[in-house]
């Protein structure tokens, strides 16, 4: 007779390759072997304006407040890189990687639901609840735990085969993993490897493995509401939406880059990948023109189903105005003079400063 182990380990096994998810593991849930790293990391305040994050630490310290008859875990993995899912709106601007699909919040949550309504078939009377980035669960954690990643320098989640270009997911369950063969979770073959921390621009990476997110580009052009400082908006480059420099120098994404033949030459070095062709400054011009002059009525519906909605129209308005101060797009100087947003005076009048700086 086929006992619960064997079953459910097929059955995971299975779903992964019919949803083609990288990794899916399930595992026994308890307290956050990381929590105390995370609570000091809150209390260095390296959180930027993401209050929730501190908001929501008892839950993610004990993941039963949820829901008590909660057991256990499965993490799940997923390539964004190649592009899986990639949306049908042209970006112009320099975007990061994951941001050129649909957006995951919704795809990678449905394929959540199939394997929750697979795994109901055996397990009708259990408790199961899916997460995609947006909840009170400490997710890097759980996929650690579960052997999909070991925590690289970069704060990401890095696996030898994979890399570190991977959605995580989780559904916590009522389902009891105990007795399943113990997971072993990845030794840390980092080394002594610092490309991730010297590359950041903005030194966002303050020691291996902890970020100061209010200063990591991709922060400052998501999550933040606010304008950047004037000392790190130089720094941000051509960066529209995110920032992937400190994946992108990771030696275990090459094999990643290599396969989709982004590097045609035989050089593999740093270097080449980093200096891949700047987005054209013509599809530039013409699709920052339009975002300074559209509401942001027109800009939502444009973006909706991409990730670059959570910015919102006004914060992709104010990535415009830095990726054209540092891009010297001085075809735009009139949208910027004309742009009225009360929240952007003081980084309109800086992008003009800019401009006119950069012209003498």
């Amino acid at each position: 007779m086929t006992d619960i182990k064997t079953t459910l380990n097929e059955t995971l096994s299975g779903l992964r390759q019919t949803l083609c998810f990288n990794q899916i593991e399930i595992g026994p849930l308890g307290t956050p072997l990381t929590i105390d790293f995370y609570q000091k990391w809150l209390s260095a305040n390296h959180y930027g304006s993401m209050n929730y994050l501190k908001e929501h630490f008892e839950v993610k310290k004990n993941p039963l407040q949820l829901a008590s008859e909660l057991k256990s875990v499965i993490s799940i993995s997923q390539s964004y890189f190649p592009v899986t899912k990639p949306h049908t709106e042209k970006i112009a601007g320099r975007t990061a990687l994951y941001a050129q699909n649909e957006d995951y919040h919704y795809w990678l949550k449905e394929k959540l639901i199939r394997v929750i309504d697979e795994l109901k078939k055996t397990y009708p009377n259990e408790v199961f609840l899916p997460f995609v980035d947006s909840g009170p669960v400490l997710e890097r954690n759980w996929a650690y735990q579960n052997a999909l990643g070991w925590f690289g320098k970069n704060t990401c989640l890095i696996h030898p085969e994979h890399g570190s270009l991977f959605f995580i997911a989780e559904i916590l369950t009522s389902i009891d993993a105990q007795n399943n063969s113990p997971i072993e979770a990845l030794p840390d073959f980092c080394g002594k490897c610092q490309k991730c921390i010297e590359i950041c621009p903005t030194q966002a990476l303050v020691s291996p493995r902890e970020m100061k997110a209010d200063l990591c580009i991709s922060y400052l052009t998501i999550e933040a509401k606010t304008s950047p400082p004037i000392e790190l908006r130089k720094k941000m480059g051509d960066w529209f939406y995110g920032c992937d420099l400190c994946q992108t120098v990771c030696p275990w994404n090459e094999k990643v880059f290599r396969q989709k033949n982004i590097n045609k030459s035989s050089d593999t070095s740093t270097d080449f990948i980093l200096n891949l062709p700047s987005e054209e400054k013509a599809e530039l011009v013409i699709f920052f023109k339009w975002l300074l002059t559209s509401s942001h009525k027109q800009i939502q519906k444009k973006f909706l189903g991409t990730a670059l909605g959570r910015a919102g129209a006004k914060g992709l308005k104010r990535n415009a105005l830095i990726v054209i101060a540092n891009r010297n797009l001085t075809e735009l100087k009139n949208e910027v003079e004309n742009l009225e947003l009360k929240e952007l005076a003081e980084l309109k009048s800086w992008t003009l400063a800019q401009l006119v700086n950069d012209k003498t």
